[in-house]
């Protein structure tokens, strides 16, 4: 993230090694991302190559993977081997990393692949839970065992929150389980979704997110990718239950601060997350790489009396005390001497936001007072942030803000690409009628061309979207093809077109999803650190510090999810067979017994690269 910034270029570089370090220091089993490795789709040589030397230099090596994997690695893996990258004879892999995608990195373009194929392709990253077919989708589980424990290990990549939510509301979701002593297996699942429901600014709808009670009421902890705010910092304490389901949800957030919001002022950490069978708990490490950052809201109205408000110059004398005091604060919060050039300059130019409410009153230039701050922030042309209270027609406009991800700074509004989006919807819904959009859903070519085309400059995405759309219609046609049609029959294939077509031009517009400053909460090795999400903004990427898990067969069942939980429907196994024991190189040997702590049960997600180790 912001990794071509001359201060912050390297901020998400330095913390994802960071948490690679910690993770050969703890000497974990696993790590585990949690998407968004990457903050571009297609991320620069630069950040590819940052990425992979982090992961070369910490993932190879002599140490001995001690986790086996007995399941058939070809039903979850994507890759053209279909392996687990440490049974590989020709690679000598150390610490093995299990990652989804997330909606910075996903598939797209010519072949429709994501930057994770290629780190696939290198043997560095064990790339699942991407789907390809949205009508059938089918959870299959990587198996994995370590002494007496068992761990099932679920991915769903990124998908747009209102197709995931059809797909949940219509059932076309299954669950593979193993088909043998399927209470020992501990449960765990990684998501990369919007977990409340959001906005985008005035005129917009509200975007779609996945609710905790749709999720497989069978899994005992989910660690949630996309957002950015950290709630591990307090570690088994403060990760509550589920109050929608019978999991727990670990949500890591972002190793650096991609907005400048109160969710990514918060401390960012790592967490450690130890599984013993069925029991689990979670240790969170603070991450030290992280640059300090500051936010602070103020109301002019409350220096009236104090301050000649009208005068500019008075004004910015007003707001330079407030951010000195800010600088002020993060000094005293890190008294520390610094012991490196990098966390020199860290704790010298610190992030500041502060949030004016200038209701009644003027404003001034924020570029201009940003220079009194150039050599004193990391951020001196965004430190102010003007705001006033919205007018009552305006409040139902006004996003709600219940968190905080990877999207752009919500109290800002849209931006000129929001704005563009807003005028072609206005103006094709204003024709209605013959002259709306009939044989294109509108939803759909704004995906086409605002997500895909413009934020990740497929150039295919449209052509693709008009491929898709003709056959879909050509095959609803051919459906009702008949020579023998009546009159009747005829009409009522036309009405049941019709019908089709309506229904698909009515699903409610979304806005685009194009060019957040923010990185969500994904370790990005871009330039950003953490889950090495986008190479550049590390954030959400979830190292599961920690985790040991012995797995046993590898046979799978099959059960379906209803919206509210888990309805268990025994059906035909799974193609996964039991492998114990086949994996290369040392894959066939480990599986070391494993002690681990019977206390208390916790989730624990290390944005940016947690590892996970068999206590």
């Amino acid at each position: 993230y912001e990794e071509k910034h001359p201060i912050r270029g390297d901020d998400s570089f330095n913390t994802f090694e960071e948490i690679f370090a910690l993770a050969n220091e703890r000497q974990v089993d696993m790590v585990l991302l949690a998407g968004d490795l990457f903050h571009e789709n297609k991320p620069s040589r630069r950040a590819m190559q940052r990425a992979m030397e982090v992961m070369r230099d910490h993932c190879l090596g002599d140490r001995e993977v001690k986790i086996e994997v007995v399941s058939n690695p070809a039903d979850s893996l994507h890759d053209k081997y279909r392996t687990v990258n440490y049974e590989d004879p020709n690679y000598n892999v150390q610490l093995p990393v299990f990652s989804i995608h997330g909606n910075h990195d996903d598939p797209a373009g010519d072949g429709g692949l994501a930057a994770l194929d290629l780190l696939s392709a290198a043997n560095l990253v064990n790339y699942f839970g991407r789907v390809t077919d949205f009508t059938k989708i089918l959870l299959s589980p990587i198996l994995v065992q370590k002494g007496e424990s068992k761990l099932a290990l679920y991915g769903l990549g990124h998908i747009r929150d209102e197709r995931l939510s059809r797909c949940f509301q219509k059932k076309e979701i299954r669950v593979a389980r193993p088909a043998q002593y399927t209470a020992d297996w501990f449960n765990l699942m990684v998501v990369h979704q919007n977990r409340q429901v959001r906005g985008t600014g005035a005129g917009f709808e509200k975007k779609g997110y996945i609710k905790e009670s749709q999720l497989p009421s069978c899994m005992d902890v989910v660690v949630w990718g996309h957002e950015h705010e950290c709630l591990i910092a307090g570690g088994m304490g403060a990760i509550p239950e589920s109050t929608e389901n019978n999991f727990s949800v670990v949500q890591p957030g972002s190793t650096v601060a991609t907005s400048l919001v109160e969710g990514e002022a918060k401390p960012k950490h790592v967490a450690l997350l130890q599984v013993r069978k069925e029991q689990w708990k979670v240790e969170s490490i603070p991450l030290h790489t992280v640059r300090p950052f500051a936010i602070k809201d103020i109301r002019l109205e409350d220096f009236a009396d104090e301050y000649d408000l009208q005068s500019e110059e008075s004004l910015m004398s007003l707001l330079e005390e407030q951010v000195n005091a800010l600088i002020d604060d993060l000094r005293a919060q890190n008294p520390t001497t610094a012991m490196t050039e990098a966390a020199e300059k860290r704790a010298k130019y610190p992030l500041v936001r502060l949030r004016v409410d200038y209701t009644g009153h003027q404003t001034c230039n924020p570029q201009r007072f940003g220079q009194r701050f150039v050599n004193k922030v990391a951020n001196p042309s965004d430190l102010l942030l003007f705001q006033r209270k919205q007018k009552k027609k305006e409040v139902f406009d006004k996003p709600e803000k219940q968190g905080t991800t990877d999207e752009e700074e919500q109290e800002q509004g849209p931006d000129a690409s929001s704005q563009i989006q807003e005028l072609v919807c206005d103006f094709l819904q204003a024709q209605g009628g013959e002259k709306g959009l009939r044989l294109l859903a509108e939803n759909e070519l704004n995906t086409a061309v605002f997500v895909d085309y413009v934020g990740k400059d497929n150039k295919a995405a449209i052509k693709a979207a008009v491929d898709s759309s003709l056959l879909r219609t050509q095959e609803e046609l051919n459906k009702n093809r008949s020579e023998s049609l009546s009159s009747q029959e005829r009409k009522d294939a036309e009405a049941s077109i019709e019908a089709m077509l309506h229904e698909r031009s009515k699903t409610p517009r979304r806005a685009p999803q194009t060019q957040p400053s923010v990185v969500n909460g994904r370790a990005a090795a871009d330039g950003s650190s953490g889950n090495n999400g986008d190479s550049s903004g590390l954030g959400d990427d979830v190292a599961v510090g920690g985790l040991g898990v012995a797995m046993g067969d590898g046979n799978l069942d099959l059960f379906d999810e209803d919206e509210e939980g888990a309805t268990e429907v025994r059906a035909t196994p799974s193609s996964a067979t039991n492998a114990a024991g086949r994996g290369r190189g040392r894959g066939a040997s480990r599986g070391a017994a494993v002690s681990r702590p019977s206390a208390g049960r916790g989730r624990g997600r290390s944005v940016g690269g947690a590892g996970v180790r068999n206590a």
